[in-house]
């Protein structure tokens, strides 16, 4: 049976890359997922106006007056309120070692019939917390990506 770990809070946090043989460092926009069980998963290169909206519910302040698609669906309650009854909870339960990138499945659910939809975890983080619906990463993921930091 599949292990899952409960996201409780999601945060953002730019970290930095060395650029080798430069004296350059290049921001890493980066969501970290904190866990149940105390633990941290990260998440790499997510977009800039996912760590935007994700400081903006964290009450950060931002230094730009630009609206993003996030501004514009909680600016629409009746778009979310339909959303949300559909969509079930977020599963972050994929790494494509090839590609170095993670799939999320959001699991939508009719009353009926349920559908997960693969997508980009970041997005499918964005989706959840708009409709405030639960996040999971399989424990499996975590358990990689720890080791692999002890490197």
């Amino acid at each position: 049976m599949t292990k899952y770990l409960l996201v409780k809070r999601v945060r953002d946090e730019i970290g930095e890359v060395r650029v080798e043989g430069l004296d350059l460092y290049m921001p890493v926009p980066r969501l970290v997922c904190e866990l149940e069980d105390g633990r941290s998963f990260y998440l790499e290169r997510v977009p800039y106006d996912v760590i935007i909206f994700v400081k903006k519910i964290n009450g950060g302040v931002i230094d730009d007056d630009r609206e993003r698609l996030g501004d514009l669906l909680i600016s629409m309650p009746e778009v979310l309120e339909a959303l949300g009854k559909h969509v079930k909870r977020v599963l972050i339960e994929e790494f494509d070692e090839t590609r170095g990138v993670y799939s999320a499945y959001v699991e939508f659910n009719d009353g009926e019939l349920t559908i997960k939809r693969k997508m980009v975890p970041s997005h499918a983080i964005l989706l959840a917390l708009l409709v405030s619906k639960p996040v999971y990463v399989k424990k499996e993921l975590v358990d990689a990506q720890e080791a692999l930091f002890k490197q």
